[in-house]
């Protein structure tokens, strides 16, 4: 979304914070998805990483990989992809339909917030 709207590019530092114990050697490249975001420092409690990588940042966002499940759970890609599509007159792309994971979904479950 940051990339759609100007905000980043291919230069913008990407900077993550998690506790030491979450650290890992290695994440294999063919395990990383179109969507993923490479980390360039990773900060913990005890020590600051640079990661060198050259892994390519996403170009903007992949409608194709987004189910209509997963897009009816993050109301801002809904909204944003309603807006695109009436600005350019047309639809576009969403991913094939997918059961998501039980811990996915908020069935039954409401969000009350003081003053919504």
């Amino acid at each position: 979304m940051l990339r759609y709207m100007g905000a980043t590019d291919d230069s913008t530092v990407i900077l993550t914070t998690v506790h030491d114990s979450q650290l890992v050697d290695d994440i294999p490249v063919e395990k990383l998805q179109i969507h993923d975001v490479p980390v360039d420092i990773i900060c913990t409690p005890t020590q600051v990483i640079f990661t060198n990588t050259t892994i390519p940042k996403p170009q903007g966002i992949y409608w194709e990989k987004l189910s209509p499940e997963k897009l009816g759970q993050i109301r801002v890609l809904r909204e944003l992809k309603a807006r695109i599509e009436q600005e350019m007159g047309t639809k576009l792309p969403c991913g094939p339909p997918v059961k998501l994971p039980q811990a996915s979904k908020q069935e039954g479950l409401e969000c009350k917030r003081e003053g919504r």
